[in-house]
């Protein structure tokens, strides 16, 4: 783990400052997750937040719920850092933990939350392979005590090629925009650089853990079924993006 990208202390701060930029849809996603959560604002409950990053979704969850209280899961410990420093002001109602998703992470809660409400995941598990998502979505279920829920707002593909393509071209034109104003650190260049490798000048090529592993939202929905979930939902998908919600 140590040569993953987002180790360096630099490179974790520079992605917190740019996230909101490069991802167009970034805090309406957000938004959409927290509007389809079937929670009163007032409840008393317990969530984890898997490859929660720098803690902003968290942020949002605990400014919402009052009661709640948020462990956020990441296997960057400069983004598990700086989630500590953004939610310090909830005290106790917060926590992190340094592990990655694929990792057996639930060991690692303590008694109190080691049976969960809520999870959520905000930009993450795309990057697993389709047999880690399925892991992991098995691993959600045993964590939620009965009537849990899971939100996943995330990456997907469409089924056309075509207008797969298209959006993934859409989306880096965006980022490149934005590099070139300044709008987001200079570093990130190369990063925008091999997002375009991977994505686009090697499009449909195989992919491994790490890259951007889209699934449909229907073959994300299949996998979720397959993981023992009874229902699936998505209340909100718009472009590359969805929130899938399952029980």
């Amino acid at each position: 783990m140590s040569d993953y990208r987002w180790n360096q202390d630099q490179a974790a701060r520079d992605y917190d400052a740019a996230a909101p930029v490069i991802h167009p849809l970034y805090l309406d996603l957000q938004q959409a997750m927290v509007d389809a959560l079937p929670i009163d604002p007032l409840a008393e409950f317990r969530a984890l937040d898997l490859g929660g990053g720098s803690g902003r979704l968290a942020e949002r969850l605990l400014d919402r719920f009052r009661y709640a209280t948020v462990v956020v899961l990441d296997q960057s410990k400069p983004f598990v850092n700086l989630a500590h420093q953004r939610l310090r002001r909830f005290g106790a109602r917060s926590r992190t933990v340094c592990r990655s998703m694929q990792q057996p992470w639930a060991a690692d809660l303590s008694p109190d939350d080691a049976r969960l409400d809520l999870v959520v995941s905000t930009s993450a598990i795309h990057h697993l392979e389709s047999d880690e998502k399925l892991a992991l979505f098995r691993a959600v279920r045993s964590a939620l005590k009965p009537g849990g829920v899971f939100v996943n707002g995330d990456e997907h593909r469409p089924e056309s090629e075509h207008q797969y393509r298209s959006l993934l071209e859409w989306w880096g034109r965006h980022m490149e925009e934005a590099h070139a104003a300044g709008d987001i650190p200079e570093s990130f260049g190369p990063i925008i650089e091999k997002w375009r490798r991977r994505n686009l000048d090697e499009f449909g090529g195989p992919r491994s853990s790490g890259d951007d592993c889209h699934e449909t939202v229907a073959g994300q929905a299949a996998l979720l079924r397959q993981a023992g979930f009874a229902s699936v939902e998505t209340p909100w998908h718009e472009k590359l993006w969805a929130v899938t919600v399952a029980s």
